[in-house]
């Protein structure tokens, strides 16, 4: 007898394991001990990551700060995913639910009438039923929604920070184009007065109409130029303004490109640390755990469903019989449910779970390593971009000289107009391209931070 008893525990022991399968754990990552051109170096013990400062730390500009501040208060898409939260956070309340017995009550009257006899049947009860969950079928569907909770708060994060992070480069866009505009006004300016003086050469036989026809040509192009700066400046203000949940119009200023106070200031840290600090690779893992929890969902189809139902009232053949006690009536007993034949159905379903889980291992898989490639691009970027910064300097600073000197050339009948305008194009061109160059260095210490998963929140 003993022997069968412990035969029997031995059986349910395994069915039980075969069904709710193995706990999850993490798979494993090749995570590289250090990310590629990280040159950074840290003091004493573990290094802290630049992903870990606030972004109240990192953004110097006040008016930046407001707009940020706006942004992640009124954005349209922000309150779409918390809203997502809140639907994840009902759901895993009806996934929990199951757990627990259900408690109903029921009340009928009818009244019926049949061969010249009238009859009433009245019934008052409460009703009690409860699946047993042997076979943890239960446990992990309120496993796999409380992932997906997780998931959905992960996501937010994920939007919250897609949202900061194009709001800031909007706005060094917007700088940038002040600036470049500002360049433009000042170029359009000195090529006026250089037309008013060709104009006087012209009249006074010391240049030639070829001299003034370029000109002329050379402040249009300056004015087309302007034009098309002043149009992308009022369109990305339109854009920033719908980022930050309101109807398009002007938007506040702060720091000049220049003056910006965004500037890696800490290493990126250890690798390793990536996997928790990006949310998109913990909305991804979250995604995995859920999928997990799902196979041993549909695994637990091939076993029997044993539930307990009961009811305890009164009923009665007249209303008024109610309340009286030989009108009581209860009654109880489980009831067991055990597929035998569905063509094949429950064991598709568990392909379909493990199918689902092995698509989810991958996507973690891959955006582990897009998330290293990223973090390895912006360091690269903030390399080259610094030494690129650097040398278009002193690029500007030579043809600045290269047109003072043309212009005294000109002026003293040496040189002719055609390489004064030359020169004076070069440095216009080169002004431009210093302001992009710089944007794109700011840009990048935006995107440096959000591929090390700063939170911005």
């Amino acid at each position: 007898m003993a022997r069968a008893a412990a035969a029997g525990a031995g059986v349910l022991t395994l069915l039980l394991s075969a069904c709710t399968g193995p706990h999850y754990a993490r798979p494993s990552i090749s995570v590289p001990p250090s990310y590629r051109g990280d040159t950074m170096t840290a003091g004493n013990g573990q290094p802290a990551s630049f992903g870990e400062l606030r972004w109240q730390d990192l953004i110097r500009d006040e008016a930046l700060s407001k707009l940020t501040q706006e942004a992640i208060a009124h954005n349209f898409d922000v309150q779409i995913a918390a809203a997502r939260v809140l639907e994840a956070r009902a759901q895993l309340t009806v996934s929990r639910s199951a757990r627990f017995p259900s408690v109903d009550a029921l009340a009928s009257y009818n009244n019926s009438r049949s061969a010249g006899l009238d009859s009433n049947d009245a019934n008052l009860s409460i009703g009690l039923g409860w699946q047993l969950d042997l076979w943890g079928q239960i446990r992990n569907a309120t496993a796999a929604a409380r992932a997906a909770l997780l998931a959905s708060e992960q996501a937010r994060r994920v939007v919250l920070q897609t949202l900061v992070s194009s709001v800031v480069n909007d706005y060094l866009l917007l700088r940038d184009l002040d600036l470049e505009v500002d360049i433009t006004r000042h170029e359009l300016s000195l090529r006026e007065d250089s037309l008013e003086l060709v104009q006087l050469r012209v009249d006074n036989g010391y240049s030639s109409e070829i001299d003034l026809r370029q000109a002329e040509v050379l402040v249009k192009s300056a004015r087309t130029a302007l034009t098309s700066l002043e149009l992308e400046r009022e369109q990305t203000e339109n854009q920033l303004s719908i980022l930050l949940g309101g109807n398009p119009g002007p938007v506040a200023r702060g720091r000049s490109l220049l003056d910006q106070g965004l500037a890696v200031s800490l290493p990126p840290g250890l690798p390793s640390t990536l996997l928790e600090c990006r949310p998109d690779i913990r909305q991804a893992e979250e995604q995995l755990i859920g999928d997990h929890a799902l196979v041993a969902v549909a695994r637990a189809a091939f076993f029997p469903t044993i539930s307990l139902t009961g009811s305890s009232g009164f009923e009665s053949y007249a209303l008024a019989g109610l309340s009286r006690m030989s009108s009581g009536s209860w009654s109880f007993g489980p009831a067991a449910t055990l597929p035998i034949f569905n063509a094949g159905a429950t064991r598709a379903g568990v392909r379909t779970a493990e199918a689902r889980r092995e698509q989810s291992l991958l996507a973690y898989r891959k955006t582990v390593q897009q998330a290293f490639r990223e973090v390895a691009d912006s360091l690269a970027a903030w390399r080259r971009l610094a030494e690129l910064r650097t040398q278009q300097e002193g690029l500007v600073d030579s043809l600045r000289n290269g047109v003072e000197l043309a212009d005294l050339a000109y002026k003293g009948g040496v040189a002719s107009y055609l390489e004064y305008l030359d020169s004076e194009r070069q440095l216009l061109d080169a002004q431009l391209q210093l302001v992009q160059i710089r944007r794109e260095e700011l840009a990048n210490v935006v995107t440096l931070y959000c591929a090390l998963g700063g939170g911005w929140q």
